[in-house]
């Protein structure tokens, strides 16, 4: 194709077709632009090059948009597991799977906020889901114990990232100070009326989120630990003639 008279030849752009994986990229680009409320159709298109309209050849609604935006956060907790660890103790797969989930919310609270409001349909969600499961089964748990322990997990891990977030977000010495100002308030209380808080208002909040998350985690985690070694042997002994 030639140009018109005194330029160079007309250049062809070609455009990378469209797919799921591109749209989602966008959007995550956008979300940490602008926030999730600054994520529009219009926006979207724009940032793709194409009409809004062609989203949905790939997507149902933004509902489904927006989870699948969301799971991104999803995307490196399984990724970055080592092949020693996904082969260890399912005790410390567990661990580190919930470790690495708080740690993924925390790190984008925008698009974990995202899949917060329904059950794991998308294909991150879905591994993780299926990964936890599995290692709860090596845990030679009962059908409803793993059931149970599964939403424990997955319930102190989200809620704990949802707590933290808003804290994580600021400076250490500005997180310290917050701190030292709830010990505080806790310690300036009546003490007739709260004995116990102002008693230990000195003691609250210590060390920093992740490391009494992991307390709590742990604590859990002990308490999965002599289901499994109760439950084995009284399935041995109704296989026993």
């Amino acid at each position: 194709m030639h140009g018109t008279a005194g330029q160079g030849p007309a250049l062809l752009v070609s455009r990378a077709p469209l797919d799921r994986a591109t749209i989602v990229g966008a959007c995550v680009e956008l979300v940490e632009e602008l926030g999730v409320d600054g994520l529009t159709m219009r926006r979207l298109g724009d940032r793709l090059g194409v009409d809004p309209t062609a989203v949905y050849r790939h997507f149902r609604d933004k509902d489904e948009l927006l989870r699948a935006v969301g799971d991104h956060a999803h995307g490196e907790v399984l990724g970055g597991l080592s092949t020693d660890l996904s082969s260890g103790p399912w005790r410390a797969v567990v661990r580190e799977l919930c470790v690495r989930l708080r740690a993924a919310h925390l790190a984008r609270p925008d698009l974990a906020a995202l899949v917060r409001t329904g059950p794991p349909l998308q294909e991150h969600e879905l591994r993780l889901t299926e990964t936890l499961l599995r290692e709860l089964r090596r845990a030679r748990l009962g059908d409803d114990e793993i059931v149970l322990a599964y939403h424990s997990l997955i319930e102190l891990t989200v809620g704990a990232a949802a707590i933290d977030a808003p804290m994580s977000t600021l400076p250490p010495r500005e997180r310290a100070g917050a701190y030292r100002g709830w010990r505080q308030a806790y310690a300036s209380l009546d003490a007739d009326r709260f004995p116990e808080s102002v008693r230990l208002a000195a003691s609250l909040y210590p060390a920093d989120a992740d490391t009494r998350f992991e307390h709590a985690l742990d604590r859990l985690l002990d308490g999965i630990a002599p289901r499994s070694r109760r439950i084995a042997p009284a399935r041995a002994a109704r296989r026993d003639p």
